[in-house]
């Protein structure tokens, strides 16, 4: 056979087969565009979301860093000024609180000072407004309204002057300090700015782990758990000093890894389209193919001729998907950022970035997908030999003879079909499966990052009421605000369905030598710089110098803290004041070293009242806490506590609404808190007001991951579509050939029905085992939140709905629009 090498010719009729199967051509080229679209939008939202989550934690922490350590030395310092991989470093010294003023006995507001380095530039990305300066001189104080109104002093500014008592570690003093300096922005903002001169009076130091706070913020803004914790060895921390990487500069790795998991699977779901579109084309094209060969078309040409298909479809698609893609990135992502509420002049013209490297990758990967997806068609169409095309007729595999048997033909008939061309059938379970598979995981990323799911307050309750003057140093300055009246008419309110009050007591922890000389040995060598060894006498002699609190809680709370315990307790011992549990309090203490030991514990009022309990139990969660002495802070039973203890004060009241997230009867209730004659010294925490803020950050960012969905839905779904039209047209003779031997419209289209339900079903299966464990992965990577993995169920329930409706009017429609073709005996003659 001669060789006729004629480009032009090849590149004519490649042009030609596209225009004949225009809707052979639109669909890949759907999938090509869609495709580039898809990888070049991660791609440039997933950069972009490193800079928002970025942002995110610049506004929660209050500046730009990357890490904290407590407490630090002049050679750590120096150490990581002389390290190049630190950019930036900043230290923050907490000197002390308000104490109270004239118009606030119970503000909640700290004093600390900041240098040059953390104020000047690691926190102005997260000041909005700022009018004055940084005080100087020992009197003077930078404030936020938020602040002064936690004091009473709202109306203050620049200039003025606010006395009030402070506390430092030299003892609690008054004065009066000026105001040199207002602003006002993100992060924690119930406090003031003091002097360095202010500082080194207030007897703290920098390298204590108590007062110093030193940030770093790193030039590499992707750090592994390894390096990280490399970088921890090398500084030498100290036994009290602590070194915290932020969320984000570890997750960065997880994330990037689920990324790279979706631009996977989407590509997937791309060869799967074009390698079944390109599949089906060559198997209906036998005769074509073959006779080709016969008027001198060798079979590399055919396989140029392919190529040149996919070459001019994957152009156009790449590219106008890669515009596509820039279009809704440039445009998407600044209204994400401005929802998320950041002031312009921080984001900058380099938040939303072309990077050549994007379109480098969508490129090479979208054309290896072609590449690959149309390998296999092109070497199909060249191997049919001129003799096999001639004798070739649109029959399907052999099918070996077998009996029918009884009953349910169609059914029968239905599976038949569905198990007949296993390869066809497998590529169309795998695309679906694919595509179903990315939807549950990006609906349950979704939903584990709702408000409602990240906020959640301890026993999930809807909002925690604090007693402010429980935690004040002197007993007289306490008083029982939650008393049994207030409780009683919040239980009285229609919309409340639990309230569980927390008691304390403040007591001390007489000297013994096993658990309390164990416990306050390793208490002063975590948080005190000085050696237990000179206070060990005082403390031995006269233990009413060293308070702590027991705890009261009832036996719901009791329920849910022992599920949590690593060692849960006995019940009944609890209950009957015999067990207690143990706040650890960050010591270096196994649950081995604490449990088993008796603690015995005196009113602090009355040394003489007495009560030993065994503890069972150990705790880290710092919600059943009040005074926190250098003793162990004991949780028992209320009814034990109330025994115990003359007069118990009320620290804390749950509530739980009927209705979750009920604002109706939380106003009622903060309505009553206003209008207590007691109002200033409430606190409380709102699940609700978390969440308003928590959605207001989120912005439209939900709406991202749905886009992606979409998408990813509609390449699945255009691939069983395909191939259903496709299968329902090579079988037109033998549906018309059932139809003339007493098969009726309706018996044929149940028929049909029951192979859609069939793909639907099996794709569910796949996706429901192998693609869940998958599904799994791609959330794991990308968990940083550590929330639980649970597949909500009305997306879950959505999407099967859509899916089974899609696989079964798909060929049902496909039907009753080509048996219009023609009657049954033109259809039958139709046979090639």
């Amino acid at each position: 056979m001669l060789k006729n090498p004629n480009q032009k010719v090849i590149k004519k009729m490649a042009r030609n087969a596209l225009k004949v199967n225009r809707r052979k051509t639109i669909t890949l080229f759907l999938a090509v565009l869609l495709s580039s679209f898809l990888v070049f939008t991660i791609f440039t939202v997933g950069d972009s979301y490193f800079r928002l989550q970025k942002i995110q934690n610049i506004r929660i922490s209050g500046a730009e860093f990357d890490a904290i350590m407590y407490g630090v030395r002049d050679e750590q310092r120096q150490m990581c000024e002389n390290n190049p991989d630190i950019v930036l470093t900043g230290t923050v010294g907490v000197c002390g609180w308000v104490e109270k003023t004239d118009r606030d006995s119970t503000p909640s507001v700290g004093l600390i000072w900041a240098d040059d380095g953390y104020w000047t530039q690691m926190m102005e990305p997260v000041r909005e407004k700022f009018e004055g300066r940084y005080p100087t001189a020992l009197d003077e104080i930078m404030v936020t309204k938020s602040a002064l109104k936690e004091c009473g002093y709202e109306d203050l500014d620049v200039g003025d002057t606010l006395a009030m008592s402070y506390g430092t570690n030299e003892g609690v003093f008054t004065g009066t300090f000026r105001i040199c300096g207002i602003w006002d922005g993100y992060g924690p903002k119930k406090q003031f700015y003091v002097s360095k001169e202010f500082y080194d009076q207030s007897g703290w130091k920098l390298s204590e782990a108590a007062s110093g706070r030193y940030f770093m913020d790193f030039k590499q803004k992707i750090m592994t758990k390894t390096e990280q914790n490399a970088f921890i060895e090398s500084m030498n921390l100290g036994k009290q000093q602590n070194l915290f990487f932020m969320e984000d500069l570890g997750a960065s790795v997880q994330i990037l890894a689920g990324l790279i998991g979706l631009i996977a699977v989407t590509c997937l779901c791309a060869y799967l389209l074009i390698y079944n579109i390109m599949y089906l084309s060559v198997a209906g094209k036998v005769r074509y193919y073959g006779l080709l060969q016969t008027v001198g078309m060798t079979e590399k040409q055919i396989k140029r001729m392919m190529k040149e298909q996919m070459l001019l479809i994957g152009s156009a698609g790449t590219v106008l998907g890669c515009l596509s893609g820039g279009l809704v990135s440039f445009f998407l992502i600044p209204v994400v950022v401005k929802s998320l509420g950041i002031k312009s002049g921080y984001v900058g013209t380099d938040m939303i970035r072309f990077h050549p490297a994007v379109l480098l990758a969508t490129i090479l990967l979208v054309g290896v997908t072609i590449f690959l997806a149309g390998r296999q068609p092109a070497k199909m169409a060249a191997d049919i030999s001129p003799i096999e095309a001639l004798g070739y007729r649109p029959t399907h595999k052999t099918v070996k003879e077998r009996k029918t048997g009884k009953g349910k033909v169609i059914a029968r008939l239905s599976l038949e079909q569905f198990t007949k061309d296993k390869k066809r059938t497998a590529v169309v379970l795998l695309s679906l499966a694919a595509s179903l598979s990315v939807y549950l995981c990006i609906v349950t990323m979704l939903d584990s990052q709702a408000a409602r799911t990240i906020v959640s307050n301890y026993m999930d309750t809807d909002m925690v009421i604090k007693n402010d003057t429980a935690c004040k140093e002197k007993s007289e300055d306490r008083r029982d605000i939650l008393d049994d009246s207030f409780v009683k008419s919040i239980k009285e309110n229609a919309g409340v369905s639990e309230v569980h009050s927390m008691i304390f007591a403040e007591i001390t922890v007489p000297w013994e030598p096993d658990f309390a000389e164990m416990w306050m040995k390793e208490f002063y060598a975590k948080w005190m710089s000085t050696p237990y060894s000179k206070e060990k006498d005082e403390y031995q002699n006269h233990p009413e110098n060293f308070g702590s609190s027991l705890i009261g809680i009832d036996e719901q709370e009791f329920d849910y803290l022992n599920n949590s315990l690593t060692h849960p307790i006995n019940k009944e011992d609890f209950l009957s004041g015999k067990a207690c549990i143990v706040y650890r309090n960050g010591l270096d203490l196994s649950d081995a070293d604490i449990i088993g030991k008796n603690v015995t514990c005196a009113l602090y009022e009355d040394q003489q009242t007495k009560k030993t309990f065994y503890i069972e139990g150990v705790t880290d969660e710092n919600y059943y806490t009040a005074l926190l002495g250098y003793p162990p802070t004991i949780i028992a039973s209320d009814q034990v506590v109330k025994i115990f203890a003359t007069h118990p004060v009320t620290l804390k009241t749950s509530i739980k609404y009927h209705k979750e997230y009920d604002r109706g009867t939380e106003q009622e209730i903060l309505s009553l808190l206003e209008e207590s004659d007691n109002a200033k010294d409430f606190s409380w925490e709102s699940k609700i007001e978390d969440a308003d803020e928590i959605e207001k950050a989120q912005g439209n960012m939900p709406q991202v991951g749905i886009g992606i969905v979409l998408i990813l839905a509609f390449i699945g779904i255009m691939n069983y579509m395909n191939t259903f039209v496709v299968n329902v047209q090579s079988r037109m003779t033998e549906l018309s050939v059932m139809e003339s031997i007493g098969m009726t419209p309706k018996q044929l289209l149940g028929m049909l029905v029951r192979e859609g339900v069939l793909y639907a079903g099996s794709a569910w299966l796949v996706t429901l085992t192998a693609g869940m464990g998958v599904t799994y992965l791609l959330y794991d990577s990308m968990n940083y939140r550590g929330i639980a993995f649970s597949v909500p169920l009305l997306p879950l329930l959505f999407a099967v709905g859509i899916s089974f409706l899609v696989c079964t009017m798909v060929p049902v429609l496909t039907w009753i629009v080509l048996e219009k073709n023609g009657t049954v005996v033109e259809r039958i003659k139709g046979v090639e």
